[in-house]
């Protein structure tokens, strides 16, 4: 006898940069969130923020270079609201992670730490050139504890 679990998709990540991919998986997250009453952690990856601090001699994180990272983050994720209709999402729900360092490994580790049922992102992202999976997609695909979704856009 065959007995299958229900799927519990309570939280969901999805990773963005603004590629078509993204966007796509942005879109498709919230449809996936509206459906199951579940909250959406968007993330967004940059390259670590660093600044040069004279008295120390290095450079430095800085809380300034952070925020404005965020604030601009927060304009691009408006404009995708806007553009896609996306109004019967309660977004109380959803939440916005920027983080610095290397994609997969700061998606990987953001699911971990905010213990996601599902990750929803691009097959391929702003840095890939392949018709496939892309490098980022694959590796969460290999690493990832939960499930993967991977949203691919339609052949040109």
């Amino acid at each position: 006898m065959n007995h299958i679990q229900p799927v519990s998709i309570k939280k969901i990540l999805v990773p963005i940069d603004f590629s078509d991919g993204a966007r796509a998986a942005f879109y498709t997250a919230l449809q996936m969130a509206s459906v199951h009453e579940a909250e959406v952690v968007v993330l967004h990856v940059s390259e670590p923020i660093r600044a040069f601090d004279f008295s120390k001699r290095r450079f430095t994180e800085t809380q300034e270079a952070i925020a404005r990272v965020e604030e601009g983050v927060n304009r691009r994720l408006d404009e995708l609201w806007a553009a896609g209709g996306t109004g019967a999402v309660d977004r109380r729900k959803v939440h916005l992670v920027v983080r610095g360092g290397k994609a997969a490994k700061e998606i990987l580790e953001t699911a971990n730490i905010r213990e996601v049922d599902l990750i929803v992102m691009g097959a391929r992202g702003a840095d890939s050139a392949s018709s496939g999976v892309g490098a980022v997609a694959d590796r969460v695909l290999r690493g990832a504890e939960c499930s993967v979704f991977c949203v691919k856009l339609p052949a040109a």
